[in-house]
């Protein structure tokens, strides 16, 4: 099955490259490099090095961008173009991927003049080896294992671009909720305290006790996240449900079902959230609509 985590082939030339030419030999993923960004480590020294050059990181980025050269794009695009299905007639689908070339390219050369190592994901990750890697039959999920599309989400109800981006995925269940094989699965911002993992541990219980509500329950969790995990008094004025599972909190039946979770995401190389694994491809960072119709576009079988 074609996954549409791009590679690359190699640019050599007969002359020595200068910094602002440099062309890397693959040319890292859109999922690596907000993997890369989502680093409070590295978003700090690639601040540190736009400080010394005496702008701001955005200001640089857009600095990098006025050097990429159309014939720079044109080393990609041959290689990129065999990784799309059938042939592009939109030329503003051609101006899109070219454009996410030129950014791919701008970052390659940002992280390199900051001295920062891109990790990539492992791409090519098989619909039966990922599923047998992770405990399923205790997880929340939705649909049938020989769908359309398997969705696998690690996010954490205390993580802001994890709550940006769920009334999208909400919509997304919903729409495809005949074609989509959906799991959740638990990565806790700061798993060290039982209360930071309080509403993950709230979760599992509102699986397990109202499991076809469990997405409603899923939009209540981000809206008052933070608010659990600050008062270890149950939340005020929620069903009978809720009420019940909120002062579960200390249950260790689910307080082991989250740590597992954690445990097993980062022995798979998941490192921050929200993290998806979709049809073998992996996405890390903010969804939306637009972002979530192309993804299911690109691995569809």
């Amino acid at each position: 099955m074609p996954i549409v985590v791009l590679f690359f082939f190699i640019f050599s030339c007969s002359e020595p490259l200068s910094e602002n030419q440099y062309l890397p030999e693959t040319l890292p993923s859109e999922e690596s490099i907000k993997e890369t960004l989502s680093s409070e480590i590295h978003l700090n020294q690639l601040n540190e090095k736009a400080n010394s050059l005496g702008i701001t990181l955005s200001e640089w980025k857009e600095t990098e961008k006025k050097l990429v050269s159309e014939m720079d794009i044109n080393h990609y695009w041959v290689s990129e173009k065999k990784q799309i299905r059938s042939s592009i007639q939109d030329t503003d689908a051609i101006d899109r991927l070219r454009e996410m070339i030129r950014i791919r390219i701008v970052w390659s050369r940002i992280f390199k003049k900051s001295n920062i190592s891109i990790k990539q994901k492992p791409y090519d990750q098989s619909r039966t080896s990922l599923l047998s890697k992770i405990e399923i039959k205790t997880s929340p999920q939705f649909g049938q294992p020989h769908s359309k599309w398997v969705v696998i989400e690690w996010s954490d109800y205390l993580c802001g671009f994890c709550k940006e981006t769920f009334p999208h995925t909400k919509k997304l269940l919903s729409k495809y909720k005949n074609q989509i094989y959906y799991i959740h699965k638990d990565f806790p911002l700061d798993g060290d305290t039982n209360q930071s993992i309080a509403p993950l541990v709230v979760s599992r219980c509102l699986w397990d006790r109202d499991p076809v509500h469990f997405t409603d329950h899923m939009q209540n969790l981000y809206a008052h996240a933070k608010t659990m995990i600050k008062s270890e008094d149950p939340m005020p004025n929620q069903s009978g449900v809720w009420s019940e599972c909120d002062s579960q909190r200390e249950t260790k039946k689910y307080l082991d079902l989250v740590k597992k979770d954690w445990e097993e995401a980062k022995k798979l190389g998941v490192t921050s959230i929200p993290t998806f694994w979709v049809n073998g491809k992996w996405i890390v960072g903010a969804l939306n609509q637009d972002t979530w119709e192309r993804l299911l576009k690109d691995t569809s079988p």
